[in-house]
């Protein structure tokens, strides 16, 4: 059985080792301090989904290399509050790995389900991936297109360091993989183990 860690903490203080980091930070979280803080963690490949502007001043102090890109589809469309910015109906997300490792992703390994075609290996870079209304946390990712994400990389165990209402805990535990979540915001985390008790893990750090 998988092992599932929730860590009531600050991601900035905490440090950690896995095979993929799946990082949601947000939207507003400078680049810069993003890097800073995801270098606390040693894995040989991230996923991160972010804004444009976060990943570009991100990347190039990230000691993990740029590998591709996808959209996620968010359909809701994000408020904005300047006449010179759009209304942003989507996310981007984007695979890094470390100059060394070889790549973990293998469009092969899951079939993805927000798709309309059985051709084997067939995984389109656009997510339709309509976020869920939730009270504890705004709005989350959508559990299925977490675990089709996840469930495309060859690896046994994910960090995720702002864990916000636990989205990637449950996908890495569909997927049986090791996964360490880790939140500062006590009402995510009531949500989240209150999720895990759900799914029988009664135990969290």
């Amino acid at each position: 059985m998988a092992a599932i860690t929730l860590i009531e903490a600050d991601s900035a203080t905490q440090s950690g080792k896995a095979d993929l980091i799946f990082a949601d930070p947000p939207f507003d979280l400078p680049g810069d301090v993003l890097a800073e803080i995801l270098q606390r963690y040693d894995a040989p490949h991230l996923v991160l989904i972010a804004t444009m502007r976060q990943i570009l001043a991100f990347a190039p102090l990230s000691p993990w290399a740029f590998s591709f890109d996808f959209v996620l589809d968010g359909v809701m469309p994000k408020q904005s509050k300047s006449r010179q910015q759009p209304n942003y109906t989507h996310q981007t997300g984007a695979y890094f790995k470390k100059p060394e490792a070889k790549s973990a992703f293998d469009r092969y390994s899951r079939q993805r389900s927000d798709t309309f075609s059985a051709e084997p290996g067939y995984w389109p870079t656009i997510f339709h991936a309509p976020r869920q209304n939730v009270k504890a946390h705004g709005l989350a990712q959508s559990l299925l297109v977490i675990t089709g994400i996840l469930g495309s990389f060859t690896v046994r165990s994910v960090i995720d360091p702002f864990a916000g209402s636990g989205t990637t805990g449950m996908a890495a535990y569909d997927l049986g993989l090791d996964c360490l979540m880790i939140e500062k915001d006590s009402a995510h985390v009531a949500t989240i183990k209150k999720l895990l008790r759900f799914v029988g893990f009664g135990a969290t750090a």
